[in-house]
């Protein structure tokens, strides 16, 4: 890499940041019109820390789970590895903005050599869409679980949720074809603008479609698997905010905890998130919770406490990760090599 390579690099970097800084401070001057700091640090001091740390527990079964799911990605990958790899990317994931953290997974599983970068970060994009799916698939039936409203009638939610699942079995199923189509149209487009012989633009489209021809040998049957244990998943983390909730007292049930906190996850899908995550998931949180019926000061405040436990359990799951790979790195190491 050139040195004008690095300080592009570096200037989208510091470019995402501020907008990351941006938005963060955005929303914080938005919800802080409707809560202090006052309360919210009344909300901390009363904090049932035995709840507290079962979130923390069950924040460690949902890494275990991660961990096995991107293993069905890439089942060369020692455990091990990819738990430590699941932990460092999770908290990357959280505390880089606008979701640049998401492609340390796939550079630290070609780092380890068991995967590429193409086919790992087109998993990743399967990943994502199980994911949606799930969360709308148990968005509906919390709906229906529950026999109060939101969005003043549930049937719009409930309508929602089906037109979103049927197109995420839609992604699910088109995903393999779509991307090929998308590769010959840009093999097309680079003949037609006389960019075809180029050698880099060779190598970039072979690379392509050595991804997705590795990525399609993915049997159905490890879909279906990484499908179940996504469900697995988000239970597990529906739980775990439940559980953050009670920690702080909040008066509300798991049916209600499922749909206020769905708008927070929706949001956390999309690449507008701010440092750390922080505003993007408050506001999605005090929103979401505000329109399954806790009072607006109540769901900013859980809102941002919610935000500092869930930080506060990746960085200490991720910096245990950060440490793993290092050891692990160290194992691995040609006696030669040993610095």
């Amino acid at each position: 890499m050139t040195a004008d390579d690095r300080s592009a690099k570096t200037r989208a970097f510091a470019l995402k940041a501020l907008v990351g800084v941006v938005i963060t401070a955005a929303l914080f001057y938005v919800l802080f019109r409707y809560v202090d700091l006052r309360q919210i640090g009344a909300l901390l001091a009363q904090t049932r820390w035995s709840l507290w740390l079962v979130g923390f527990g069950v924040w460690v079964l949902i890494y275990l789970g991660r961990a096995l799911r991107f293993l069905l990605l890439a089942p060369r990958t020692p455990y091990l590895t990819m738990l430590a790899i699941t932990a460092v990317h999770n908290f990357l994931l959280r505390l880089l903005p606008l979701r640049t953290g998401e492609l340390s997974y796939a550079l630290l599983v070609r780092r380890a050599g068991t995967a590429g970068l193409g086919e790992s970060v087109i998993g990743l994009v399967l990943l994502r869409i199980i994911d949606s799916l799930t969360v709308v698939v148990l968005f509906a039936a919390a709906l229906g679980v529950d026999r109060g409203t939101y969005l003043g009638d549930r049937r719009v939610g409930l309508a929602a949720a089906a037109v979103a699942v049927a197109l995420g079995l839609v992604l699910v199923v088109a995903l393999v074809p779509a991307l090929r189509l998308a590769l010959r149209v840009c093999a097309t487009l680079a003949r037609v603008l006389g960019l075809a012989q180029r050698g880099g633009v060779q190598r970039v489209l072979a690379r392509a479609a050595g991804a997705i021809d590795g990525f399609a040998q993915l049997r159905p049957v490890a879909i279906v698997k990484i499908s179940g244990v996504s469900v697995a998943l988000w239970l597990l983390t529906f739980g775990g905010f439940f559980a953050i909730m009670r920690a702080f007292s909040m008066p509300v049930g798991v049916a209600q905890t499922v749909l206020g906190s769905t708008a927070a996850v929706v949001v956390g899908f999309l690449p507008i998130g701010g440092i750390g995550s922080f505003g993007t998931l408050e506001a999605g949180w005090a929103l979401g919770f505000a329109l399954v019926g806790l009072e607006q000061t109540r769901a900013v405040a859980s809102g941002f406490g919610v935000s500092i436990s869930t930080f506060a359990y990746g960085a200490v799951l991720g910096l245990l990760g950060w440490i793993g790979l290092a050891i692990i790195g160290k194992r691995t190491r040609p006696l030669g090599d040993q610095r």
